[in-house]
């Protein structure tokens, strides 16, 4: 999956996906996908097109760094927890002229959590949730794809706070594309253990929540050697995995499976 640069104009596909927390259910109210796009002499430089500061500005639609388009799009209150382990969201699509600089979600009011049974509402700070896309790391020349494709991280781990008895939400989101990412697939047991995932090194960390069967997918990781720990539960030991070498472009498969003992 690629994004790219296109004088005359290519479909743009933009996905969610998650970095999970545990738990099954966060539902956001998502009310508009936009994308901005610069066509000026700046285009492609990467520096120069992350200066502005449209976080400040609260939906200005045009200014020197280029102008939003909104993206086609079914406003709809999403479980984004539900996102994991290779599974995402087309969110919006569009057809686009210029260098994407960067995607903003707006969020509505009847965003909520599911904790243990119960639902909680999950506050927000601010309604616009803003990625910056990077030409040189989340998109590549690629005239030949028949549409432009770009996945965006939305980190329920990091982005979901619980400060004196409510769930806050500050989201976290980091755009990726498949051939300039890494993945880790493989599956853990028992499923009793319910594990936490955490694929590592110095520089960054990622984290992942397996599905009921054990089988767990991580996306979106920059091409590197990490380790890989299993954090156990239910009294089950942790476990890890050291000198994974992982490379853009490839899923690496994690043999034989992950147990977890007592």
């Amino acid at each position: 999956d690629t994004l790219a640069n296109s004088a005359n104009g290519q479909q743009l596909k933009v996905y969610l996906t998650d970095a999970p927390i545990k738990k099954d259910t966060v539902y956001l109210d998502i009310k508009y996908v936009e994308v901005k796009l610069d066509t000026s002499v700046h285009k492609d430089d990467d520096h120069f097109g992350d200066r502005d500061e449209d976080s400040l500005n609260n939906h200005s639609h045009h200014d020197e760094f280029g102008h939003w388009d909104t993206l086609s799009f079914t406003p709809n209150i999403y479980n984004i927890a539900a996102l994991r382990n290779g599974v995402d969201q087309l969110l919006g699509t569009g057809t686009v002229k210029g260098t994407v600089r960067k995607i903003r979600i707006t969020i509505g009011s009847n965003n909520s959590i599911v904790d243990s049974g119960i639902t909680y509402p999950l506050y927000t700070k601010n309604n616009y949730v803003y990625a910056n896309i990077y030409q040189n790391h989340h998109q590549k020349d690629s005239v030949n794809q028949a549409a432009l494709v770009l996945h965006i991280d939305f980190d329920l781990f990091k982005s979901i706070v619980f400060v004196n008895g409510r769930y806050y939400l500050l989201p976290y989101l980091k755009p990726f594309s498949n051939d300039n990412y890494a993945a880790i697939q493989g599956a853990v047991l028992p499923i009793d253990a319910k594990p936490l995932i955490t694929v590592f090194n110095r520089t960054d960390t990622i984290y992942g929540v397996p599905n009921k069967e054990g089988y767990f997918k991580i996306r979106g990781i920059t091409e590197g050697t990490y380790a890989i720990n299993f954090k156990g539960s239910n009294g089950y030991r942790d476990t890890t995995i050291n000198n994974i070498v992982l490379a853009k472009g490839k899923t690496f498969t994690l043999s034989p499976k992950v147990t977890l003992r007592k």
